[in-house]
């Protein structure tokens, strides 16, 4: 594999999926690594799922956790505990068994993939340097991949100095000897401003990490949320991005 697709937190938004894994598939992209949460919020778990399974190599993040039964959700907010709730009355025992049998962590082609951090797979954000630093130092790895925060971007170290990364510049190249922390952002639940669906694009062979934005029919996804009666609040802000 030298071309990879990063994405992550999809939470059960089939549309933003279906558009990424067309950019990625036109983009040339060999294989896709997700960080985590397939399901929580979004109204097609079990197709999200189906769409993924077999065709990508990924870990478990807090969602998909909580909806197959490891999680206790009292930590969730009360629209995140009432989507896990609706999910599990629609998972299949299949569904369940697949989220259950996802790593917290995993190594792929020399990269430590985790959704949240070595530290905390499943709760702990990186948002900061600092905790990009204290992640870096329990990683062996000069290229990790994370989600959770559902913020494009990520960190870079250059001995101690660690620093944020842009996404804006588009195609970063990746220097060696440096380390580095990617988040693609989040294909079905952006925070960062964006409501486009968030993917990145990896090239071993180039050495370049590529950030990338795309369209998809927001409407249709808040309308189904609506009418299968998840909370309103998670469809209000898939039009702003936060």
């Amino acid at each position: 594999m030298t071309r990879i697709g990063i994405i992550s937190d999809i939470h059960g938004n089939l549309p933003a999926l279906e558009a990424v894994l067309s950019a990625l598939n036109a983009e040339g992209a060999e294989t896709v690594i997700f960080c985590g949460d397939l399901v929580g919020y979004g109204p097609w778990p079990g197709e999200v799922i189906a769409r993924m399974q077999g065709s990508s190599i990924g870990v478990q993040g807090n969602h998909d956790a909580a909806a197959c039964g490891a999680l206790p959700t009292n930590h969730f907010t009360p629209a995140a505990r009432a989507a896990i709730d609706w999910i599990r009355s629609r998972l299949s025992a299949a569904d369940i068994a697949y989220l259950s049998s996802l790593p917290l962590t995993r190594e792929v082609e020399g990269m430590t993939v985790v959704h949240g951090s070595p530290r905390g797979p499943l709760w702990e954000y990186i948002l900061d340097p600092w905790t990009a630093a204290e992640s870096l130092s329990l990683l062996s790895t000069d290229i990790n991949l994370f989600g959770h925060s559902h913020i494009q971007g990520g960190f870079v170290a250059d001995g101690e100095k660690v620093e944020p990364i842009d996404p804006r510049a588009g195609t970063i190249e990746l220097v060696p000897g440096l380390r580095y922390l990617i988040n693609p952002g989040s294909v079905g639940q952006p925070r960062d401003g964006d409501p486009r669906a968030a993917y990145a694009i990896l090239d071993l062979k180039q050495g370049t990490i590529a950030y990338h934005r795309i369209s998809y029919d927001i409407s249709a996804v808040q309308r189904e949320i609506i009418r299968v009666g998840l909370p309103r609040e998670l469809a209000d802000r898939l039009s702003v991005g936060r």
